[in-house]
C-alpha cells in the first residue's frame, strides 16, 4: 500500500457539514420566532467561514469563533441582539443531531479500514463532533480522533500534527495522507507538516492559493485508487 495510515477532515470531509449547518439554523431561528431565508445561511456562512479562518492562524480562540459568527450575522441582517445568545445555544444543541455523511463515505472507509490505520483529524468544537460521529455510523472506522479543542492547537499549526503523529503508534511520514475538503487548513496543514495531501472539492471550488495539493478528487472512491 501507498499510504497506511489516513488522517481524514471531518466536516464536508466524510461528514455533511453543509446539510447539518443549515438544518440546525433553520430550526434555531424559528424557535426563537425569526424568519429563516436562504440569504440568512448565507450571510451565516460567510461570517462563519471568515471566524474559523481566523482561528486557524492562531488570531481567535474557538469560544470567539463561536460567538462572534453570530454577533457579525444578526448585525448584517439587523436582526435582534435579545435573541443571539439563545440562537447560538440553539444552534450547537441542533448541530449535534445533524447526522448526515458524505456520498460513499461509509462504503470507502469499510474498504480502506482494512489495510489502511484511519484518524480524524478535526478543528470542530468536540462535543458535537463525538455526536455527529456516534450517530452516523462513522465512528467505527476510526481509531482515534484527534480535535484541536482537546488538543490546545488548530490545524494547519504544526504543533496540531506533531501532537497527532506522538500519539499514532509506529508512525511514518511517508506513509501518511491527510484528506480534507479546506485547502486553509488541510492542505496548509498537511504541508506544514510534510506529508502528502488530497483536496477534495467536489464543487470543483477555484483553488485561488498559492497551494498544490499532491491530489485532488470530486469523489471519495477515488481514495481507494491513491492509497493503493
Amino acid at each position: 500500500m501507498k499510504y497506511e495510515i489516513l488522517l481524514f477532515d471531518a466536516d464536508n470531509t466524510v461528514l455533511d457539514f453543509d446539510s447539518s449547518e443549515e438544518q440546525a439554523l433553520a430550526r434555531a431561528f424559528r424557535d426563537v420566532g425569526l424568519k429563516f431565508t436562504p440569504n440568512a445561511l448565507k450571510v451565516y456562512r460567510k461570517n462563519n467561514i471568515s471566524q474559523w479562518q481566523l482561528f486557524e492562524k492562531g488570531l481567535l480562540t474557538k469560544s470567539q469563533v463561536l460567538i462572534n459568527r453570530f454577533i457579525l450575522t444578526f448585525e448584517d441582517l439587523h436582526l435582534p441582539s435579545d435573541k443571539l445568545d439563545s440562537v447560538a445555544t440553539l444552534y450547537e444543541e441542533y448541530l449535534k443531531l445533524g447526522f448526515f455523511v458524505v456520498p460513499y463515505a461509509e462504503e470507502v472507509l469499510g474498504q480502506l479500514q482494512r489495510n489502511c490505520r484511519l484518524y480524524i483529524v478535526s478543528n470542530g468544537v468536540a462535543e458535537i463532533q463525538n455526536s455527529r460521529m456516534k450517530g452516523s455510523g462513522l465512528e467505527k472506522y476510526f481509531l482515534s480522533r484527534f480535535v484541536s479543542e482537546t488538543i490546545g492547537y488548530p490545524k494547519p499549526q504544526i504543533e496540531y500534527f506533531n501532537y497527532c503523529f506522538e500519539h499514532i503508534d509506529s508512525f511514518d511520514r511517508t506513509k501518511t495522507l491527510i484528506i480534507g475538503d479546506s485547502l486553509t487548513s488541510d492542505i496548509q496543514g498537511g504541508v506544514n507538516a510534510g506529508i502528502d495531501t488530497c483536496w477534495f472539492n467536489p464543487a470543483h471550488a477555484p483553488n485561488n492559493s498559492t497551494l498544490t495539493p499532491t491530489y485532488e478528487i470530486d469523489d471519495l472512491r477515488q481514495v481507494l485508487q491513491l492509497v493503493r
